[in-house]
């Protein structure tokens, strides 16, 4: 039997972020392999633009490190992108750094210079492993998916949403081996949601991702990562295969919490009959019951993801208020 060998492009390893004494998360770590989709779920509050920020390398663990494999593309789509105004949508695209995009001005270079065959060799076999061909085909039909259609509007006018989606579209152009998102549904529409799902599907990316919509998670995402009481739990499934086995785990831990209390009263009628000298034999005993004790005195924090987990998509249209408030004057 042949041992599959998976290639990491992302080690995460212990790390770290407080905000004065808030400790955020601590001692995390984990790794995102190629062809991975992993959605990275916990309650809001926990750290999770964080985390996605310190894999992007836009802030840094107070602690720890992460260690990307060398030579991979690694694109991110945070809540807001920072597009200059005074471009147009065509000129945003063309300005990025897009590895395709200089791929295409190396081929079109080597052609004004025929007698150096060797440029061209080089910038033909990049257009054929790329397929960068189409690429004008291409970037356009994912702008036209996206409802981006006049590629002449300059980025001042787009509204909010707009601009939202044009930072998709940029990144999907890229063709990253690694993509993060963060919401990445946000100002999509349904027909736009299924395209994506679809694209994900075809594209070979891989992708880590946070995101509230649980129809989006279950249908892109093969695996996921919960940040739950500060620790990392991993599931190798879909959502729902999510939400059974962490219902399986809190029963667990019920369980165990439930012995443990149970223990820890035993161990206290103990700890009170006991004369003040002890054995050494009665001092282990005594270390271990405040091990037991604090077991025992665990308590679980609202362990409630906030994902849409009532929401039904039923119209091309989505709208959604959350913690909405309302003042006029004083």
């Amino acid at each position: 039997m042949h041992k599959i060998y998976k290639m990491n492009y992302v080690s995460v390893e212990n790390i770290a972020k407080s905000y004065g004494e808030r400790v955020l998360f601590q001692d995390i770590s984990f790794g995102i392999n190629k062809d991975q989709k992993i959605a990275f779920v916990a309650k809001n509050g926990s750290g999770k633009t964080s985390i996605l920020n310190i894999l992007a390398g836009l802030d840094t663990s107070d602690t720890g490190q992460v260690v990307s494999r060398k030579g991979i593309h690694i694109a991110y789509l945070a809540q807001n992108m920072d597009l200059d105004p005074n471009l147009t949508i065509e000129e945003a695209v063309f300005t990025t750094d897009n590895k395709i995009l200089s791929i295409v001005k190396q081929y079109e270079k080597a052609l004004l210079n025929p007698d150096d065959g060797d440029a061209y060799q080089e910038a033909f076999e990049l257009m054929e492993q790329y397929n960068a061909w189409d690429f004008e085909t291409q970037y356009k039909q994912i702008l036209s998916k996206l409802k981006l259609d006049d590629l002449s509007l300059k980025i001042s006018v787009l509204s909010g949403g707009q601009r939202k989606r044009l930072s998709l579209a940029i990144v999907l152009i890229s063709k990253p081996d690694l993509l993060i998102l963060d919401e990445p549904t946000n100002h999509l529409d349904l027909e736009m949601i299924e395209w994506l799902e679809a694209f994900f599907a075809k594209e070979k990316i891989t992708l880590f991702m946070v995101t509230h919509d649980r129809y989006f998670l279950e249908r892109v995402c093969n695996e996921i990562i919960e940040l739950d009481q500060g620790k990392l739990y991993k599931y190798k499934g879909n959502y729902s295969y999510y939400l059974q086995n962490k219902e399986e785990r809190l029963a667990l831990e019920a369980t165990n919490l439930s012995k443990a209390k149970s223990l820890f009263k035993k161990e206290l009628e103990w700890m009170r009959k006991q004369p003040k000298a002890r054995t050494t034999k009665s001092k282990s005993r005594t270390d271990d019951f405040y091990q037991i004790k604090e077991k025992a005195h665990q308590r679980r924090k609202d362990h409630q993801v906030q994902l849409e987990i009532n929401m039904e998509r039923l119209g091309s249209k989505i709208l959604e208020l959350h913690k909405m408030k309302k003042s006029f004057d004083d």
